[in-house]
């Protein structure tokens, strides 16, 4: 046995160790692979008996039964190495009633199995020989004194006297005639003592459990299970029915584990309606018995399921902001100790309806996870969803990649040096605002650079190229929350050049785009500086204009200086096109430089009392200002001198009309 099993001897002892009837003591331990165990340590005298125990644990399976890892022989005894469990007079303090009734069904469950299928007696029903591990069941050990029912002579029973519990023993082997019983009646001795341990737990319930199921499943058992006689005593099998053991939470546990057995029907009025039945239990009691057996591969391929219980079971009551969530079952402290582990679990689960829940409710429990876990476990298995050739995988797992990236933070989930690609900017269409060193903000005019033209200076006399301009205006956007006023009565100033020659009479603009001409202008004040184009505009001949409306809200202003021509430049100009909507019409056979020149018609005023209704006419004020450009017709205008031609323009729009 030593030599067989030398190498699992891998575990480390922990205390304190709890002590059991015989002189037999348990010890916590932690296994190598950091797995949580229990070691049972027998003296060297009792190897026999040890040899005995492992060899049933072994060979049983079952839930309800103790489960065995390894067998050793160490210089203080022999170590019996199982799942991490603790004796049960040490639990019984902190079980509910509905733990307690819970569990007194797991062991009558593990002593059908032992009668029914492996045709053996326990023959040492009592409070030390059974345990409870991690999750909460109920473990049958003990199993030392186990046997088959043929075996079980006055001999072998007086042999393992010193392992068994006296007050168990049931009273026909206290008679000098007792005999082997007969196979029918193999169950008579564990019945016997399974209704004494039960009948001590039952003063425990009493506080907790009501008067009427309590009585009642106190006379079954004093009528058939302590009977004297053990013809008397009925199978176990027959209390699996009793309305003892007919609750919410054991009803749901004996449905979770049959439902692969159970029809649709069934799991849909199930699911349906089991949040209602699970909410009148103990968190703790969820926590530790169900949530290993709703969490699984099972329950996740139930649409039932996941729609209507899941969502309540895969995030706490409270976030870590305190917030309170609705429905939840679980506190935040169980939800992380309890659901977390078996979440990692399902992580590793390539299954693809068990990945769509998880990441459907990856928010909701994703912070609860350590950086480690995230970066080692959830991280590597959300990124292989991006490879899947399901689109729904794909389309989720992007999603929660940005729950885990406000978690751990970009640089670990896109990896790779991260460029600065879009601005954080404003809108503002409406002004270009320029921050001076002292903090004042001031409107700057904007000029109209036109084919090496240079560029105008403003009212105040400051010189500015547009391009800075139109640079400064493409970084800044416009404040779509300010309402456009415009300004009315502005006027603008147009300087041009005159030419020697007028062969192609419509001047064509050089670097201009539509966006580029009209897009940036803003408003300048007409009362800024005499020298505007105000004190002339009265001077000038009134002529037919064109008006031709833009999309802009602003009036422009433009100064083309008055210079020779450079060589050159008139070529160019010819060999460029405008847009068709800006270009300016005029027929040949005017003199030198009169095409640009831009008169203004002004509207014959009516003499109001031949017009009746010129009182009801409405004043319409347009929200918009527009671009007045020449029409096809105007008159000869030679500069005088240094004077620089000034053009008037309305903001007003006001249709030409047709005099006979």
């Amino acid at each position: 046995m030593g030599s067989e099993n030398s190498a699992l001897k891998s575990y480390t002892l922990q205390e304190p160790p709890f002590s059991l009837p015989a002189g037999l003591v348990v010890y916590p331990a932690v296994l190598q692979d950091g797995k949580l165990a229990s070691v049972f340590v027998y003296k060297r005298e009792n190897e026999d008996k040890v040899n005995k125990a492992a060899k049933h644990l072994k060979t049983l399976r079952h839930p309800c039964l103790l489960r065995f890892l390894s067998c050793t022989v160490d210089t203080s005894g022999i170590h019996l190495v199982t799942e991490r469990v603790q004796p049960l007079a040490v639990a019984l303090e902190t079980l509910s009633a509905a733990e307690l009734c819970a569990g007194i069904y797991d062991i009558l469950l593990a002593l059908i199995f032992l009668h029914d299928r492996g045709n053996l007696t326990h023959n040492n029903v009592c409070l030390s020989s059974v345990f409870v591990s991690e999750d909460g069941h109920w473990k049958l050990g003990g199993m030392e004194t186990v046997c088959k029912v043929s075996e079980a002579t006055p001999e072998f029973l007086r042999s393992i006297q010193s392992l068994r519990d006296q007050t168990s023993i049931p009273p026909e082997e206290k008679s000098a005639e007792f005999r082997t019983l007969q196979k029918t009646n193999g169950h008579a001795r564990d019945a016997y003592s399974f209704g004494i341990m039960v009948e001590s737990l039952l003063t425990i319930l009493s506080e907790q459990v009501s008067a009427d199921s309590l009585s009642g499943f106190q006379q079954t058992l004093s009528s058939m299970l302590l009977n004297p006689d053990p013809e008397g005593r009925p199978a176990l099998c027959t209390l699996l029915s009793h309305d003892f053991f007919r609750n919410d939470f054991l009803e749901v546990v004996n449905f979770l584990k049959s439902l692969t057995l159970k029809s649709e029907e069934e799991k849909t009025e199930f699911f349906k309606f089991l949040l209602d039945r699970v909410s009148g239990l103990s968190e703790e009691l969820i926590a530790s018995r169900l949530v290993p057996l709703l969490l699984n591969q099972l329950v996740f391929a139930e649409p039932v399921a996941v729609k209507s219980f899941l969502p309540h079971l895969l995030g706490p009551k409270k976030d870590k902001q305190g917030e309170k969530r609705t429905g939840c079952l679980l506190s935040p402290a169980l939800f992380q100790t309890r659901v977390i582990p078996v979440l990692l679990k399902l992580f590793e689960v390539h299954e693809e309806h068990v990945r769509m829940v998880l990441l459907s409710h990856i928010d909701a429990y994703a912070k609860y996870f350590t950086q480690e876990q995230l970066k080692k476990v959830i991280l590597p298995q959300v990124l292989l969803g991006l490879r899947d050739t399901n689109d729904s995988i794909v389309a989720i797992t992007l999603h929660s990649l940005a729950v885990l990236v406000s978690l751990l933070g970009p640089e670990v989930v896109v990896g790779g040096e991260r460029t600065k690609i879009f601005k954080r900017t404003a809108p503002s269409f409406t002004k270009t605002v320029d921050v001076s060193p002292e903090g004042d903000e001031a409107p700057q005019p904007i000029q109209l650079s036109m084919n090496g033209v240079p560029p105008m200076r403003s009212a105040s006399g400051d010189g500015t190229n547009f391009a800075s301009n139109s640079k400064k205006s493409g970084e800044e956007w416009p404040d779509w929350s300010e309402p456009e006023e415009p300004n009315e009565n502005q006027m603008v100033s147009i300087q041009v050049w005159p030419v020697e020659s007028c062969d192609n009479p419509r001047p064509q603009f050089t670097n201009l785009t539509e966006e580029e001409t009209w897009d940036d202008f803003e408003p300048t004040d007409p009362k800024a500086s005499p020298g505007n184009g105000l004190s002339t505009a009265k001077e000038q001949k009134q002529d037919p204009i064109v008006l031709l409306p833009d999309k802009e809200t602003e009036t422009l202003k433009v100064n083309l200086p008055l210079k020779a021509d450079p060589p050159g430049s008139w070529d160019n100009l010819k060999q460029m096109k405008l847009p068709q909507e800006r270009a300016l019409k005029a027929p040949s056979g005017f003199g030198l430089g009169e095409e640009y020149t831009i008169q203004v018609k002004k509207k014959p005023m009516q003499d109001p009392e031949l017009d009746w209704f010129a009182d009801m006419i409405p004043e319409i004020k347009p929200s918009e200002a527009f671009l007045i450009l020449p029409e096809l017709r105007t008159e000869r205008r030679v500069p005088q001198d240094d004077v620089l031609p000034t053009l008037q323009f309305s903001s007003k729009f006001a249709a030409t009309e047709a005099t006979e």
